[in-house]
């Protein structure tokens, strides 16, 4: 994983791969993961995690500049870090969290979302460990007075749409949920000067493996098959009132 420092580092990158993290340092942490195969190391030094399935819960709403999510949460966070640490570049990262209760306000809302100038993501919440909503939307702001500001548009714009209104909750939370459940409440974050430097030199060596987007499902097929499983039926506003599955036949008890 050797290279030559950037000319702006103050730190070689030896200095900064023996940071301590998490009980390890960052070469010894990152190394564990190469051992376990989740993180694949190619002959030139270069850092990737292996290939995995499409995540079929979510539709972006680009109206933004993309993220590094996979860099920063999944390698910086759970490798680099061993999830002993926010990363710096999540500093500014503040969520507008919209939780629709059904897949007709879901729809509804995603649609607004495509309305507003902020990169969004929209869909099942469901395997969210930290989450409690089986849908939710997530607008992606840099800073609290952003997020504050995207807050007052979407509200005025859900509370004015009949299918929406003023009880669809809203909140604003920083960061990633897996954050503040390993490191506490999110206004307590710290994040010392030498993250800057090692996030820099660990983006050079980390390579994301892009997914076809032609294996990547229909997300609103599986929108609908998950609310017919939980019982929501405004399913049916998408399937032209056809029942996704036929009810099984049930017999009187007596």
């Amino acid at each position: 994983m050797g290279s030559k420092a950037d000319s702006r580092m103050t730190k070689t990158p030896e200095e900064l791969l023996a940071m301590r993290y998490g009980g390890a340092t960052v070469a010894e942490n990152i190394k564990r993961e190469i051992e376990s195969g989740k993180v694949i190391e190619d002959e030139n030094g270069f850092l990737s995690f292996r290939d995995t399935p499409p995540n079929i819960d979510w539709v972006m709403v680009p109206n933004g500049p993309l993220l590094r999510c996979t860099f920063l949460i999944g390698f910086m966070f759970e490798v680099a870090y061993a999830k002993s640490a926010v990363p710096n570049g999540c500093s500014a990262c503040y969520k507008v969290k919209v939780a629709p209760r059904t897949l007709r306000e879901l729809v509804a809302a995603w649609g607004i979302g495509k309305r507003i100038e902020c990169l969004s993501k929209w869909g099942v919440d469901l395997n969210n460990a930290y989450s409690q909503d089986v849908y939710a939307g997530y607008f992606y702001t840099s800073g609290l007075d952003q997020a504050r500001a995207i807050y007052r548009i979407a509200r005025e714009a859900i509370d004015g749409e009949p299918k929406l209104g003023p009880d669809i909750p809203m909140s604003i939370k920083r960061g990633c949920s897996d954050y503040e459940a390993a490191l506490g409440p999110s206004d307590k974050y710290e994040f010392p000067p030498e993250l800057v430097e090692l996030e820099a030199y660990l983006k050079t060596k980390f390579i994301r493996r892009r997914k076809s987007e032609n294996a990547r499902p229909l997300p609103l097929a599986h929108w609908i098959d998950t609310a017919f499983r939980i019982g929501d039926d405004t399913y049916l506003d998408f399937t032209g009132g056809r029942p996704l599955r036929p009810k099984t036949l049930t017999y009187d008890p007596a």
